[in-house]
């Protein structure tokens, strides 16, 4: 090979290097998502750029190297091919002399688009509406780039270029309309993608929020629902034992279960789980016919847990005996005398009765639909889209999501469902479905109006081009008629007024170009200035918001609602979470013997310390009140430890006066390691609590911690 033609193909490579380089860093950081994981891969415009000015071995280098980051990104080779493969046959088509942008719709239409549609569903289960986006989103991306490379082109030095780019057509109109028409796709589908993916964005918060704000009302409604009628239960407990006539008992009961006729049924039993007597009557008569005996209940849970632990309880969900079959939950309450146990009062909650409840909480059946299971992951609700079995076990499983990144994604009955999941305080799980069709329909739409857009568009386009082309081709043609003619008449065409018009709409636009950047500018210094002060005054309001003015740590307001928001996402995904309360040991002596001055340094050295061992672990941090601190823990270190070992920093840590100031600390921890479904994170803040007024009274600067 000759040696001029050697230094050609490698100043090739050496130009495909280059163009491949800024293909793969834009491909690889900065990709678009749309829908997941389907990007806008701009980086090709650096390809075929490559493959205009420096032909198809520069191009293919330029290939290589972005699809290299394609699949960096996405780890699938599926796109390292596909994107080759683009390049080749639009190469191919480009040299039978093909305009470019109908040879890479070609390409997509031809190949790309029946290849990935095999493809896909191979390596994972998309509805087929999802997927037909997915591919037109592929053909309007191809389009995208390949227009915005042709028109990046037309600025590219002429001395870059070494393959000459055949011109669409000869015609003023057509290469008028052709840029053009490449302006508007350019124009039409970055704003189109732009304004798609903030569209969703914003449906899908709305979605988020939407769904939690229901999630969060239906746990409450189930909480308030179930204390109704734990209170009930203890009401009829104590009205039973103020008076002591068989009769005037069965008649209490009977008037408490007509006032709330969601109990199916309620009993009262001696403390040997024998029946005493019951609610509604001719239940009870009913009862009494089928069988010689009264049934027992000892075996019962509601009764064994009473009996036991003397106080309330409610039951998992189950299906009762006796006094019905149908799936009720029992709420129950001791009988207790000076003599200790004397047996129990129940109630048995009908199930059905969650159906009003969940219409509380606006349920659109529409889109979104509820199923709520007990602590014991049993099925007490479900909406009447699914085929879900009462007391059957229910745990949603997660599935590749492609629609949301804030939500988790299952499959109930063959169809996707966005939801979100609260747990009340008897540890029930409320879970709210929504189906993503609002994402899809969204997408669908915005596709359609493009697609009309871009017809109406283009025909608008045509006639426009073609009108104002004539308008300037026109008197050049006259020109030139008179010119070939063999005459010595007076050229009739008039050159002065042409010019004229033209310099006049070139002074007006200098003109207005000036006042409009003078204008600019001075809008821009105003806007500027009053940006950085509402930027300086918020960031001061937001901190004086959130934090403590002293030590700078998060005051109690925001401590709870963050530790609160970490403790239920915790319990949730069953994660360990430890909440530590800590006091100053005898700060009050502090105060009146050193001056408060001296107690505020021994506070902040306090706050400086505690963002030294804990903050900066990550863990959140609080003064609670005076001289009382809190920390809150998502992980499984060793807090026993950590907290002796900042109790023995702390004791020379405080410098005032020249002097050191010994501090202690008494300090509360509870640990969630177990016990997931143990309730609120007030409860937690109380047990939390507790432990630290032991550590108080057992001689202070201890530590006393329990894990759940």
């Amino acid at each position: 090979m000759p040696t001029s033609s050697v230094n050609h193909q490698l100043t090739n490579v050496s130009w495909g290097l280059g163009f491949g380089a800024l293909a793969a860093l834009t491909n690889y950081f900065l990709a678009v998502e749309v829908y997941g994981s389907v990007t806008i891969l701009l980086g090709q415009l650096f390809v075929f750029l490559a493959l205009f000015s420096r032909g198809l071995s520069a191009a293919l280098v330029a290939a290589v190297m972005s699809a290299a980051a394609v699949y960096l990104y996405t780890q699938n080779l599926f796109f390292f091919v596909t994107l080759i493969a683009e390049v080749v046959t639009v190469y191919a088509l480009f040299q039978r002399r093909m305009p470019i942008l109908l040879a890479d719709l070609l390409y997509w239409l031809a190949l790309g688009i029946p290849a990935t549609y095999l493809y896909l569903p191979t390596i994972t289960d998309l509805p087929n509406d999802f997927l037909l986006l997915i591919l037109a989103k592929l053909v309007f991306n191809g389009l995208l780039y390949t227009a915005l490379a042709i028109l990046v082109f037309q600025l590219v030095p002429r001395s870059w270029r070494v393959v000459p780019m055949q011109s669409v057509s000869d015609s003023l109109t057509g290469r008028i309309f052709y840029l053009s028409f490449l302006s508007i796709i350019v124009a039409s589908l970055s704003v189109s993608f732009l304004y798609t993916t903030r569209s969703a964005r914003q449906v899908e918060a709305q979605i988020v929020s939407d769904l939690s704000s229901k999630a969060n009302s239906l746990r409450e409604v189930t909480d308030d629902f179930l204390n109704d009628y734990v209170v009930a239960v203890r009401n009829l407990r104590d009205n039973l034992q103020a008076v002591a006539s068989y009769d005037e008992q069965v008649e209490i009961m009977d008037r408490t279960q007509h006032n709330y006729p969601s109990f199916v049924s309620m009993l009262r039993a001696n403390a040997e789980g024998k029946i005493l007597h019951g609610a509604p009557n001719h239940t009870m008569s009913e009862l009494l016919k089928q069988n010689t005996t009264v049934p027992d209940i000892d075996d019962r849970d509601y009764f064994q847990q009473p009996k036991e632990t003397q106080q309330g309880f409610v039951s998992s969900a189950f299906r009762g005996r006796g006094f019905g079959t149908q799936p009720i939950i029992a709420i129950s309450q001791p009988l207790l005398t000076e003599n200790g146990f004397q047996g129990i009062v129940e109630g048995s909650l009908d199930l059905p009765e969650l159906t009003r409840l969940v219409r509380k909480t606006d349920i659109d059946p529409q889109f979104q639909a509820v199923v709520v299971t007990d602590d014991q992951d049993q099925i007490i609700f479900s909406s009447e889209k699914f085929s879900l079995v009462s007391l059957a076990n229910f745990t949603p499983r997660n599935v590749i999501n492609l629609y949301s990144q804030e939500l988790p994604l299952t499959r109930i009955d063959n169809e996707d469902l966005l939801y979100t999941q609260r747990i009340n305080s008897y540890g029930w799980n409320i879970y709210v479905f929504s189906t993503p069709s609002r994402l899809t329909d969204l997408f669908s739409y915005n596709l359609i109006i493009l697609v009309i857009f871009l017809a109406i568009i283009t025909t608008l386009l045509a006639l426009v081009t073609r009108r104002f082309a004539l308008e300037i081709t026109h008197p050049l043609d006259s020109l030139a008629e008179q010119l070939k003619q063999d005459t010595n008449a007076d050229l009739s065409f008039d050159k002065s007024e042409m010019s004229r018009e033209v310099r006049t709409i070139a002074d007006s636009l200098v003109a207005a170009r000036k006042l409009m950047v003078s204008f600019n500018r001075q809008l821009q210094n105003q806007v500027a200035e009053k940006t950085s002060d509402l930027e300086h005054l918020n960031s001061k309001l937001e901190k004086l918001a959130h934090e403590d003015g002293l030590t700078e740590l998060l005051n109690r307001r925001t401590f709870d609602d963050l530790a609160e928001q970490r403790y239920h996402e915790a319990m949730a995904t069953r994660q360990p979470v430890a909440l530590i309360l800590m006091d100053i040991d005898h700060f009050k002596r502090i105060n009146d013997t050193m001056g408060h001055p001296v107690g505020d340094e021994c506070i902040r050295s306090v706050g400086w310390l505690l963002k030294e061992y804990f903050e900066r672990q990550g863990c959140l941090v609080g003064r609670y009140g005076g001289e009382e601190f809190a920390v809150f823990m998502s992980d499984s270190r060793d807090l026993l430890k950590l907290a002796e070992q900042f109790q023995n920093a702390l004791a020379t840590q405080c410098q005032a006066n020249g002097e050191t100031i010994p501090l202690s600390m008494s300090m509360g921890i509870v640990e969630v390691r177990q016990n997931f479904s143990g309730g609120s994170f007030r409860r937690l803040v109380a047990q939390a609590d507790k432990l630290l007024y032991q550590s108080k009274d057992s001689g202070r600067n201890r530590i006393s911690i329990e894990t759940l």
